[in-house]
């Protein structure tokens, strides 16, 4: 087994697939430079903080309206039921799963997944951390979630609506498995957001959608065991805050609460330039004075708690 060939097998979470993609990683590291863009684990100061924040914010959202939330909750016999659509690794999960647990042991975790490496490191990180009550599988079945009609108490999307050709399609499938009354907690970017609006010329924005009808003709391919072939796309399917909550709207669920992400996902010098940095960390201390209805236009991303309408 060459580099390439162990370096994807360890660490399934590498974007660079290819050999060249590697090669040009492994020079950067032997001319002592830093690539941020060729980093496992998104190793910059701004972008970890983007994913830091979401991850605060979703836990914030989940803490603030913990007693509806767990308010359902069913018997340890027949336990309520928390889908989290596309858990990647399993983090956000784990993070949840450890505030519920804190306060009611009749929930159920499952965490779905397309990326059979990401499954089985979902798996080790449960016998790991000796999680009760969780379970992963792999599914790919966007258009057909895995549960009956009205199972599901709470349904976590992060991340990967924005990656869907008929984002909509989901959103009925999630609104089918949910109960009467069921919660949807999502995330997804936010754009152009408000400040993207501000600079971005009508050039831009064409480039941009041009960018996206691009990715939807030629997805990348994700080669499972067995040989099965999955299309993975990019961001195929941006929309600012109010779109996705209009969207929603009239499949069927209605705002409860949101949060507010970073201003920007960054990841460059440019943004981790310690006076940069500075001045971004302020900004986003300041914009947290805001009443969380404003502030959220002011984000990157939308993180919000969406339910399901009373018919």
């Amino acid at each position: 087994m060459n580099f390439s060939e162990s370096a994807q097998s360890k660490y399934p979470e590498v974007e660079e697939q290819s050999q060249g993609n590697i090669s040009k990683a492994l020079n950067k590291m032997a001319e002592g430079k830093f690539g941020y863009e060729a980093s496992t684990t998104c190793a910059s100061p701004s972008a970890n903080y983007f994913w830091y924040r979401k991850r605060q914010e979703v836990i914030k959202i989940c803490t603030r309206n913990l007693y509806d939330l767990l308010k359902s909750t069913d018997t340890s016999e027949n336990p309520s039921l928390f889908v989290d659509i596309g858990c990647g690794d399993g983090t956000d999960l784990f993070l949840i799963h450890n505030l519920f647990v804190k306060h009611s042991s009749a929930w159920k975790f499952i965490g779905l997944e397309a990326n059979t490496d990401l499954v089985q490191i979902c798996k080790m990180k449960q016998e790991y951390y000796k999680a009760s009550g969780v379970d992963f599988m792999f599914s790919n079945a966007i258009s057909k979630l895995p549960f009956s009609d009205g199972e599901v108490n709470l349904v976590y999307c992060s991340e990967v609506i924005e990656h869907i050709l008929e984002p909509e399609a989901l959103f009925q499938e999630i609104k089918r498995v949910l109960k009467p009354g069921g919660y949807l907690l999502l995330t997804t970017p936010n754009q152009p957001n408000v400040f993207q609006r501000s600079y971005w010329i009508n050039s831009r924005r064409q480039k941009m959608q041009e960018t996206m009808q691009a990715m939807k003709v030629q997805p990348e391919k994700l080669h499972q065991p067995g040989g099965e072939e999955i299309c993975i796309y990019g961001h195929i399917s941006l929309k600012n805050n109010q779109e996705w909550d209009e969207i929603l709207s009239k499949i069927g669920f209605q705002v409860v609460d949101n949060g507010r992400g970073a201003l920007t996902y960054g990841g460059t010098y440019f943004y981790d330039n310690e006076f940069i940095l500075g001045i971004h960390f302020l900004l986003q201390s300041l914009l947290d004075l805001l009443p969380r209805k404003l502030g959220r236009n002011f984000s990157d991303q939308l993180i919000c708690l969406y339910k399901v309408k009373d018919s």
